[in-house]
């Protein structure tokens, strides 16, 4: 058995594979435009129906490198009949090797994204995640077949975990 002398010998023999420990939990999850290319099931216009009112999102390509989505009611009764009431606006884009799920929510946030990025691809579900977002923490779309998207949000809420469902199927 080998004794050291001092702390620093003792250091000086394993920094280097601490080093290499600590950047490997550390690195960045890094993704590719073949990876991006997954999302494509998301274009087209999903329906989340609700008792309080349902939920629509429409995607659209933009680019090679970008998807834009909305989400949005339609109000179905009374006066207001077929007005639409804007929830959130989307941006979903590759930078670099960094796949980006960038929201405005309605009169939140100064009206400015906030930048989740793509932490895990497992199979057809996507995991986006900001830890420095207040709610939700994270965003995960789940592609369960051609016309059905399982999404939901999910993170800390006055200390407690709290996660909102959304089951979409596919309209259009």
């Amino acid at each position: 058995m080998r004794t050291y002398s001092s702390l620093s010998e003792l250091f000086k023999g394993t920094m280097p594979f601490l080093l290499v420990i600590l950047c490997a939990f550390a690195q960045e999850s890094t993704f590719s435009q073949k990876d991006f290319e997954k999302l494509k099931p998301i274009v087209g216009t999903w329906l989340n129906k609700r008792s309080r009112g349902d939920i629509y999102e429409t995607w659209t390509r933009k680019s090679e490198k970008e998807f834009a989505g909305m989400s949005y009611t339609l109000a179905n009764a009374g006066a207001t009949a077929g007005d639409t009431t804007p929830l959130e606006k989307v941006r979903l884009y590759i930078q670099g090797n960094e796949i980006v799920y960038a929201p405005v929510a309605a009169g939140q946030n100064d009206d400015k994204e906030v930048l989740f990025k793509l932490k895990t691809i497992e199979g057809n579900r996507f995991v986006f995640e900001n830890l420095q977002h207040d709610f939700p923490k994270r965003i995960v779309y789940d592609f369960r077949s051609n016309d059905s998207l399982y999404a939901h949000i999910e993170g800390e809420m006055q200390s407690k975990m709290r996660r909102i469902d959304y089951p979409y199927r596919r309209i259009h």
